[in-house]
Parts: structure tokens; C-alpha cells; sequence
């Protein structure tokens, strides 16, 4: 008999509809990189400080290197489709049965401000054009706290927004970020200064939040049973 592992580490590397895989120092993962990130305009002035202009494949190449070196750097992908009603002989080709990339997350030390011995990280998170507004970016962050507090037993989680990004400042403070404070006008951008909004979540908080969303699933558990046993003593009209 195969012997079963509990879902948490079965699932470990999947949330519900996304796979996280490493970024690989590799020509395919640096071009699609590239292309899908380093290349967007939008990606650069609302996911970096950074000054906004066409990046190299040179300088994208180094950045791969860098991330590498983090306690997370994945690419978040959308898992493979199988083939429609697929023959006992059919060959699944390869590129078929590999994940598809549609952005990246990471968690990183800021330097000398986070230290080892102080478990905090800052996250930083990126998509491609094409997969925004799909409620992407939320699943993949639940999944990248759930992996900083639970595996790599972190105890702060901080974030920073643009105050000129009100989509991702929305979905920071949904997701349980609480706002910490800001450094006012500290980023031009088209010759306005703009404020960076700092976002953090605590290892207490993270836990909070996960006891009320279990708890939660179960009063819709026991609501759904409890209508099914009132439809199955219903009279019959």
C-alpha cells in the first residue's frame, strides 16, 4: 500500500489554480522573463522604484542572478492542460506538460535592515500583461505567506505600494496588510513626487487570519449539509 502525506506536503509548491516552480538560470526563463516582464512599461513604473526605461537582455540576466540568491524566487505558473480525451498511446508532448509562467514572487531580506535573526522578509510580486485582474496576484501571495510563516518561519512579512496604484494598495489591505506608514515623496514619476505606502503583516496576524477563513469554511460546510438534509425531508408538491 503506497503510503499517504498529509495534503500540506503533498500541496506544498500549489495554491488552487497556480504551480510555483524556481526560476532557472537558463536562456528559456531569462528570454521569457524579458519579454513578459523586464519589457513592459506598466511592470516597471508600478513593481519598481526603478526609472522607467527599456530594459537590456543583459541587465535582465543579472536581475535573474540576484533573485536566485533569495529565500524565495518562483515563477508562478498556470499547470499543464491535458490533451482532450487523450489515447492509452498518446505521447504527451513536452511543452505540453510544462506549467505555464504568468508572473513572479519573491521573498527577500532588505539588506542590512533584515538581518537572519530577525525573520522578516519583504515581498515583491510581478504579472504578465495577459493574466491581471484574474485574482492571480492574491492567490499567489495567500500562498507565499502561508509559505514564509508556516516553512520558512519568518515573523514579519512587509510590502511596499505606489500611491499611484490604487489596484494593488486594494488588494494588499483585502489580503490582512496593514499599513505601517509612509515614505512621502520619495519616488518621480512624470514630475510628480509620490508617496511609497509600507504594508506589513505579523506572524499573529497571519495565524488570526487563517483561523477565521478555516472557520468560516466550516459554518458553509455545515450550512450546505444542513440544506441538503431539509431538501431531502421536504414534501414532495
Amino acid at each position: 500500500m503506497p503510503v499517504q502525506y498529509p495534503n500540506s506536503i503533498e500541496s506544498a509548491f500549489r495554491s488552487s489554480r497556480l504551480v510555483y516552480r524556481a526560476i532557472e538560470d537558463d536562456d528559456a526563463d531569462k528570454a521569457w522573463f524579458h519579454k513578459h516582464l523586464d519589457s513592459d512599461p506598466v511592470n516597471i513604473a508600478m513593481g519598481t522604484w526603478a526609472l522607467q526605461k527599456p530594459r537590456s537582455k543583459e541587465v535582465t540576466a543579472e536581475f535573474v542572478k540576484v533573485l536566485k540568491k533569495n529565500l524565495l524566487a518562483v515563477f508562478m505558473c498556470l499547470p499543464p492542460t491535458p490533451p482532450p480525451n487523450p489515447k492509452p498511446d498518446q505521447v504527451v508532448k513536452e511543452e505540453e506538460a510544462t506549467p505555464t509562467p504568468i508572473g513572479l514572487i519573491c521573498l527577500f531580506p532588505r539588506g542590512d535592515m533584515d538581518p537572519p535573526h530577525h525573520r522578516a522578509a519583504f515581498l515583491g510580486i510581478t504579472i504578465a500583461r495577459p493574466y491581471r485582474g484574474k485574482g492571480y496576484g492574491g492567490e499567489a501571495i495567500n500562498w507565499a505567506l502561508d509559505w514564509g510563516f508556516m516553512r520558512a518561519g519568518l515573523h514579519r512579512i512587509g510590502l511596499g505600494c505606489l500611491d499611484f496604484n490604487p489596484n494593488a494598495e486594494k488588494l494588499y489591505r483585502s489580503l490582512g496588510f496593514v499599513e505601517e506608514g509612509r515614505d512621502r515623496e520619495c519616488v518621480l514619476h512624470e514630475r510628480k513626487w509620490h508617496d511609497i505606502i509600507n504594508f506589513g503583516m505579523l506572524e499573529h496576524e497571519w495565524e488570526r487570519l487563517r483561523q477565521t477563513q478555516e472557520e468560516e469554511v466550516v459554518v458553509v460546510v455545515e450550512k450546505e449539509k444542513e440544506g441538503k438534509e431539509d431538501s431531502v425531508g421536504a414534501p414532495a408538491t
